[in-house]
Protein backbone atom coordinates (compact mmCIF):
# COMPACT_ATOMS: atom_id res chain seq x y z
CA UNK A 1 0.00 0.00 0.00
CA UNK A 2 1.34 3.85 -0.83
CA UNK A 3 2.06 5.42 2.56
CA UNK A 4 -0.47 8.86 2.42
CA UNK A 5 2.35 11.24 3.61
CA UNK A 6 5.12 9.91 0.82
CA UNK A 7 2.98 10.62 -2.11
CA UNK A 8 2.51 14.10 -3.72
CA UNK A 9 -1.10 14.94 -3.67
CA UNK A 10 -3.70 17.27 -5.69
CA UNK A 11 -7.38 17.58 -4.15
CA UNK A 12 -9.97 18.70 -6.22
CA UNK A 13 -13.26 19.63 -4.68
CA UNK A 14 -16.24 20.46 -6.73
CA UNK A 15 -18.16 20.98 -3.67
CA UNK A 16 -20.33 18.44 -1.70
CA UNK A 17 -23.97 19.46 -3.79
CA UNK A 18 -23.64 20.88 -6.84
CA UNK A 19 -21.26 18.75 -9.16
CA UNK A 20 -19.15 21.17 -11.77
CA UNK A 21 -18.49 18.89 -14.71
CA UNK A 22 -16.56 21.00 -16.45
CA UNK A 23 -13.84 21.61 -13.39
CA UNK A 24 -14.23 17.36 -13.49
CA UNK A 25 -13.93 17.14 -17.49
CA UNK A 26 -10.65 19.65 -17.50
CA UNK A 27 -8.33 17.63 -14.50
CA UNK A 28 -9.52 14.33 -16.01
CA UNK A 29 -8.05 15.03 -19.33
CA UNK A 30 -5.04 13.59 -20.61
CA UNK A 31 -2.94 16.61 -21.11
CA UNK A 32 -3.73 18.03 -17.71
CA UNK A 33 -2.87 14.41 -15.91
CA UNK A 34 0.24 14.19 -18.08
CA UNK A 35 1.16 17.56 -16.86
CA UNK A 36 0.26 16.81 -13.23
CA UNK A 37 2.86 13.99 -13.38
CA UNK A 38 5.09 15.84 -15.08
CA UNK A 39 4.96 18.18 -11.88
CA UNK A 40 5.68 15.01 -9.80
CA UNK A 41 1.99 14.43 -8.26
CA UNK A 42 1.34 10.74 -7.88
CA UNK A 43 -2.09 10.93 -6.62
CA UNK A 44 -5.61 12.84 -7.37
CA UNK A 45 -8.57 12.77 -5.24
CA UNK A 46 -11.35 14.03 -6.55
CA UNK A 47 -14.38 15.05 -4.45
CA UNK A 48 -17.39 15.03 -7.41
CA UNK A 49 -19.80 15.97 -5.56
CA UNK A 50 -23.74 14.86 -5.47
CA UNK A 51 -25.12 12.36 -7.83
CA UNK A 52 -22.20 12.44 -10.09
CA UNK A 53 -20.85 8.71 -9.57
CA UNK A 54 -21.93 7.54 -12.44
CA UNK A 55 -20.31 10.24 -14.65
CA UNK A 56 -17.19 9.56 -13.01
CA UNK A 57 -16.73 6.40 -13.50
CA UNK A 58 -17.05 6.85 -16.97
CA UNK A 59 -14.82 9.77 -17.44
CA UNK A 60 -11.85 6.72 -15.50
CA UNK A 61 -13.24 4.60 -18.12
CA UNK A 62 -12.81 7.06 -21.25
CA UNK A 63 -9.04 7.01 -19.68
CA UNK A 64 -8.52 3.56 -20.04
CA UNK A 65 -7.58 3.83 -15.78
CA UNK A 66 -6.54 0.38 -14.41
CA UNK A 67 -9.07 -0.33 -11.52
CA UNK A 68 -7.35 -0.41 -8.36
CA UNK A 69 -7.64 -0.56 -4.36
CA UNK A 70 -7.31 2.43 -3.19
CA UNK A 71 -3.89 3.43 -1.13
CA UNK A 72 -6.20 5.59 1.32
CA UNK A 73 -7.82 3.94 4.43
CA UNK A 74 -12.41 4.98 4.01
CA UNK A 75 -11.83 6.84 7.21
CA UNK A 76 -9.07 8.92 6.25
CA UNK A 77 -10.96 9.47 3.19
CA UNK A 78 -14.45 10.21 5.32
CA UNK A 79 -16.36 8.12 3.50
CA UNK A 80 -18.03 4.44 3.23
CA UNK A 81 -16.74 2.13 0.55
CA UNK A 82 -19.73 3.21 -1.25
CA UNK A 83 -19.25 5.82 -3.96
CA UNK A 84 -15.59 5.33 -3.97
CA UNK A 85 -13.77 4.72 -7.18
CA UNK A 86 -10.14 4.40 -8.04
CA UNK A 87 -7.80 3.35 -10.37
CA UNK A 88 -4.42 4.58 -11.99
CA UNK A 89 -3.93 6.38 -15.30
CA UNK A 90 -0.80 5.54 -17.30
CA UNK A 91 1.54 7.17 -18.54
CA UNK A 92 3.32 8.16 -15.03
CA UNK A 93 1.38 5.76 -12.71
CA UNK A 94 -1.12 8.50 -11.14
CA UNK A 95 -3.39 7.35 -8.88
CA UNK A 96 -6.86 8.61 -9.65
CA UNK A 97 -9.57 8.47 -6.47
CA UNK A 98 -13.35 9.84 -6.53
CA UNK A 99 -15.40 10.40 -3.76
CA UNK A 100 -18.77 12.00 -4.00
CA UNK A 101 -18.73 13.62 -0.05
CA UNK A 102 -16.37 13.61 2.84
CA UNK A 103 -16.72 13.88 6.43
CA UNK A 104 -13.17 14.58 6.97
CA UNK A 105 -12.05 17.54 3.67
CA UNK A 106 -9.61 19.01 5.92
CA UNK A 107 -7.54 15.91 6.63
CA UNK A 108 -7.68 14.99 2.57
CA UNK A 109 -6.50 18.77 2.09
CA UNK A 110 -3.62 18.17 4.63
CA UNK A 111 -2.83 14.94 2.36
CA UNK A 112 -2.00 17.32 -0.56
CA UNK A 113 0.50 19.29 -2.08
CA UNK A 114 -1.96 21.75 -4.22
CA UNK A 115 -5.56 21.70 -4.19
CA UNK A 116 -7.80 23.16 -7.26
CA UNK A 117 -11.14 23.92 -5.76
CA UNK A 118 -13.99 25.57 -6.97
CA UNK A 119 -14.77 29.59 -5.91
CA UNK A 120 -16.94 28.25 -2.90
CA UNK A 121 -16.41 30.34 -0.16
CA UNK A 122 -16.07 27.44 2.44
CA UNK A 123 -13.93 25.07 -0.02
CA UNK A 124 -11.61 28.58 -0.21
CA UNK A 125 -11.16 29.43 3.39
CA UNK A 126 -10.87 25.41 4.29
CA UNK A 127 -7.46 25.31 2.00
CA UNK A 128 -6.05 28.38 2.70
CA UNK A 129 -6.49 28.02 6.63
CA UNK A 130 -4.44 24.69 6.10
CA UNK A 131 -2.06 26.97 4.09
CA UNK A 132 -2.29 24.94 0.70
CA UNK A 133 -1.40 26.37 -2.26
CA UNK A 134 -4.65 27.24 -4.24
CA UNK A 135 -6.05 27.27 -7.62
CA UNK A 136 -9.55 28.31 -7.44
CA UNK A 137 -11.84 27.42 -10.80
CA UNK A 138 -14.76 29.67 -11.31
CA UNK A 139 -18.17 27.62 -12.15
CA UNK A 140 -19.58 30.44 -14.50
CA UNK A 141 -22.59 28.44 -14.92
CA UNK A 142 -24.62 29.21 -12.20
CA UNK A 143 -26.78 31.60 -12.32
CA UNK A 144 -25.55 34.96 -10.61
CA UNK A 145 -22.21 34.02 -10.85
CA UNK A 146 -20.97 35.53 -7.35
CA UNK A 147 -18.20 32.55 -7.97
CA UNK A 148 -16.53 35.27 -10.15
CA UNK A 149 -16.59 38.16 -7.43
CA UNK A 150 -15.73 35.74 -4.93
CA UNK A 151 -12.11 34.20 -6.86
CA UNK A 152 -11.70 37.76 -7.86
CA UNK A 153 -11.43 38.97 -4.47
CA UNK A 154 -9.39 35.98 -3.32
CA UNK A 155 -6.65 36.64 -6.33
CA UNK A 156 -6.54 40.86 -5.91
CA UNK A 157 -5.02 40.36 -2.54
CA UNK A 158 -2.41 37.47 -3.58
CA UNK A 159 -3.89 34.20 -1.91
CA UNK A 160 -5.14 32.14 -5.03
CA UNK A 161 -4.67 31.62 -8.49
CA UNK A 162 -8.24 31.82 -10.43
CA UNK A 163 -8.77 30.98 -13.64
CA UNK A 164 -12.09 29.44 -15.71
CA UNK A 165 -12.49 25.78 -16.08
CA UNK A 166 -10.73 25.26 -19.50
CA UNK A 167 -7.07 22.89 -20.12
CA UNK A 168 -5.06 26.46 -21.14
CA UNK A 169 -6.06 28.47 -17.78
CA UNK A 170 -5.72 25.56 -15.31
CA UNK A 171 -2.88 23.81 -16.82
CA UNK A 172 -0.96 27.69 -16.87
CA UNK A 173 -2.22 28.12 -13.05
CA UNK A 174 -0.78 24.97 -12.25
CA UNK A 175 2.58 25.88 -13.73
CA UNK A 176 2.46 29.32 -11.94
CA UNK A 177 1.78 27.03 -8.84
CA UNK A 178 5.29 25.11 -9.43
CA UNK A 179 7.34 28.64 -9.90
CA UNK A 180 5.61 31.04 -7.45
CA UNK A 181 4.79 31.74 -3.99
CA UNK A 182 1.18 32.68 -2.76
CA UNK A 183 0.95 35.34 -0.01
CA UNK A 184 -0.44 33.35 3.09
CA UNK A 185 -3.13 33.35 4.23
CA UNK A 186 -3.61 35.16 7.95
CA UNK A 187 -4.16 33.00 10.68
CA UNK A 188 -6.25 35.47 12.54
CA UNK A 189 -8.25 36.68 9.15
CA UNK A 190 -10.63 39.99 10.04
CA UNK A 191 -13.95 38.78 10.25
CA UNK A 192 -14.97 42.13 7.91
CA UNK A 193 -13.44 40.02 5.22
CA UNK A 194 -15.53 36.82 5.54
CA UNK A 195 -18.80 39.23 6.32
CA UNK A 196 -17.21 40.56 3.11
CA UNK A 197 -17.72 37.43 1.42
CA UNK A 198 -20.69 35.96 2.76
CA UNK A 199 -22.38 39.14 1.25
CA UNK A 200 -20.73 38.34 -1.99
CA UNK A 201 -21.74 34.87 -2.13
CA UNK A 202 -25.33 35.35 -1.30
CA UNK A 203 -26.39 38.89 -2.32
Amino acid sequence: MILAMAVKTVFVTCGATVPFPQLIHVVLGKALLERLSDAGFRRVIVQYGKGYEAEFRKRLNALECVPAKCSLADSTLGITATGLCCGFYAPGALEVIGLEYSTRVQDIVGLAGLVISHAGTGSILDSLRSGKPLIVCVNDKLMDNHQQQIADKFKQKGYVWACKPCESEVSECLSRSQSETLIRFPQAYSARFENDLKRLAFS
